[in-house]
């Protein structure tokens, strides 16, 4: 067998094929088509004589020699591409690199719209990747391929590098003049129990804060929908009779298109803490400093109370 395949960006791809476990994912984060991703696959599959990736639900499966393979390519990987930025200087105006976040839809809705008109100004050549901030997302910002993660704080290790973001307080969001916003502001727990409920879960998991809250009072609500969206929620909520309840930042990422009655909730919730994280191999790359210091200059302008 070589050493090496011809294409040197098949092991990109492996990388991320491995970290993904599912064609159109991976498809997604290489920029290119489905069918471009399978043909790729098979090509690697051909040069290690392996089947690498196999069938399995709800991922694909990796071989042992996939299993083998993944922890030292991504760190051979993130060597490469610290030995290519080395020494390289960071010019806002000509430079075309491109930063991943990890996060979820709300990341997207609250901070891209100002991020990317701040970058049309001054860094045009500069773009940005959103993607889903999922459990391997320490591994991701330690291997290179993704260079800031909004995570809550909890998962959140002492090796990482992290700026935490404003302590936010949850909402409950009802439609315009919804019945049960008679008393502007007020919502009793009875009447809230009564409503039905719109949940956010992003991994479409049962359960979260506030249902854990209402057990521990005794009680439970009705929960009528799940959905994987933050930003999807005001619009169900404003074409329905549900409730959700959320960050303060949801209504506010939607407040210039969509009118809804924010109440504060009828039970003792937690504050939500999260945090913009980082590896701190990334902390004096120039570039990552000067993106850095953009991403804290808009959170801190769209956090500020109005």
């Amino acid at each position: 067998m070589r050493d090496l395949p011809d294409d040197l960006d098949l092991l990109l791809a492996l990388d991320v094929f491995l970290s993904e476990r599912h064609i159109t994912r991976a498809a997604r984060r290489l920029g290119i088509s489905q069918g471009a991703a399978s043909q790729k696959l098979a090509r690697l599959r051909e040069f290690f004589d392996d089947g690498l990736l196999v069938p399995g639900r709800p991922l694909l499966l990796l071989t042992p020699r996939a299993q083998a393979l993944a922890e030292p390519l991504a760190r051979a990987l993130a060597e490469l591409r610290n030995a290519v930025r080395a020494g390289a200087p960071f010019t806002p105006g000509t430079s075309e690199r491109r930063f991943v976040l990890l996060g979820n839809d709300l990341v997207e809705a609250y901070a891209l719209p100002t991020l990317l008109a701040l970058l049309a100004r001054v860094a045009p050549g500069v773009s940005v990747s959103v993607e889903r901030a999922d459990v391997d997302f320490a591994r991701r910002l330690e291997d290179g391929t993704a260079d800031f993660a909004f995570v809550p704080d909890f998962l959140i290790s002492s090796a990482l590098h992290k700026r935490t973001l404003p302590p936010e307080r949850f909402v409950v969001l009802l439609r315009a003049r919804h019945p049960a916003c008679r008393r502007r502001g007020q919502l009793s727990l009875e009447a809230y129990l009564a409503l039905g409920h719109l949940l956010v879960a992003p991994r479409g998991m049962p359960g979260s804060i506030v249902d854990s809250a209402l057990e521990a009072l005794g009680k439970r609500r009705r929960v009528v929908a799940r959905i994987q969206h933050f930003i999807a929620a005001p619009a169900i909520v404003a074409a329905s009779e549900l409730a959700v309840t959320c960050p303060a930042s949801v209504a506010a990422a939607m407040a210039r298109w969509i009118k809804l009655q924010q109440l504060a909730p009828p039970l003792e919730l937690p504050i939500d803490r999260t945090s913009m994280v980082w590896h701190p191999r990334a902390s004096d790359d120039p570039g990552h400093v000067w993106f850095r210091a953009q991403l804290d200059t808009i959170l801190a302008e769209l956090r500020r109370p109005s």
